[in-house]
């Protein structure tokens, strides 16, 4: 497993990782995930990788989040097929997991809310009868966690949101867009796309974990910072692997699990990376 001390996601990362393997799974926070609607193909061959385009203007094939399990049910009609209910500092995401996905569901039949948890999973649209198109999760790995490892996460998160959000805004230096997703987001979200609205839900993320909040002006495209957040020093970035050679498209591949939480921090700050080792095993991961 590697580190990396990189703070934002590169369009050539992602172009250069989706086209063959497995996809890097992306870090975003529900407010964000639920509002990533629009997914697409980038080729007509028959496996090619589907992406839901993040309204912060980046795509994703695969999701790695870290939050609490509040609640599980089964909702199964005729099998078993486990529906967990898990929050982070913004929002709700709903996982789903049957007779496809056997050692995720084995997982969440033996569970006990609340929890935290770290998982991989892709993510699957649905229309409602009144037209509303709902986001929901299929997990590939699913490991219990604590609360240590579960901070982590939301502070590499909101670095990652906040660099997408400021690529979005800025753009290259040519002063077009960063990224051609950043022009599909304006063309498939339209009226309905605010920034403000995930610059809103990464206060909630920092007020979560004890950072300053960062005051947004929406009228200039300006991020004004109110006070200087001690958030880098002491920690270590560790959710980081090498790529599996392994399709990304095939809806019945599950990784195996493990229920034993990591060790924790072994200095303030820092988690031992190989405790997450069964959370993220061959799962290729932002850098």
């Amino acid at each position: 497993m590697s580190n990396s001390a990189s703070t934002a996601d590169s369009s050539t990362d992602s172009n250069s990782t989706q086209r063959q393997g497995r996809q890097v799974a992306k870090r975003a926070f529900a407010a964000e995930l639920n509002e990533a609607t629009h997914v697409f193909k980038e080729s007509d061959e028959e496996r090619a990788p589907k992406f839901a385009l993040l309204p912060s203007g980046e795509i994703a094939n695969r999701y790695f989040l870290v939050g609490t399990v509040t609640e599980v049910n089964d909702v199964g009609k005729d099998s078993e097929y486990w529906q967990a209910r898990i929050v982070d500092p913004t929002g709700t995401v709903f996982v789903y997991a049957g007779q496809y996905q056997p050692d995720a569901a084995a997982f969440l039949y033996g569970l006990e809310p609340p929890a935290y948890v770290a998982i991989t999973a892709k993510p699957s649209t649905y229309e409602t009868d009144d037209g509303n198109v709902n986001v929901s999760l299929r997990p590939e790995t699913i490991t219990r966690v604590d609360e240590a490892t579960r901070n982590q996460w939301v502070r590499e998160t909101i670095d990652r949101t906040a660099a997408r959000l400021d690529a979005f805004e800025n753009g290259g230096e040519d002063g077009t867009d960063s990224t051609p997703y950043v022009a599909m987001c304006r063309e498939q979200y339209g009226d309905n796309l605010s920034l403000e609205v995930y610059h809103d839900a990464l206060n909630d993320a920092r007020e979560d974990v004890g950072m300053d909040a960062v005051r947004y002006d929406d009228a200039d495209g300006e991020v004004e910072v109110e006070a200087e957040a001690d958030t880098k020093g002491g920690y270590t970035r560790v959710y980081d692997t090498d790529d599996a050679d392994q399709s990304d498209d095939g809806d019945h591949d599950t990784d195996s699990n493990s229920e034993s939480d990591p060790e924790g921090p072994t200095k303030e700050g820092a988690i031992d990376e190989a405790a997450l080792a069964s959370a993220v095993a061959n799962a290729g991961l932002e850098e």
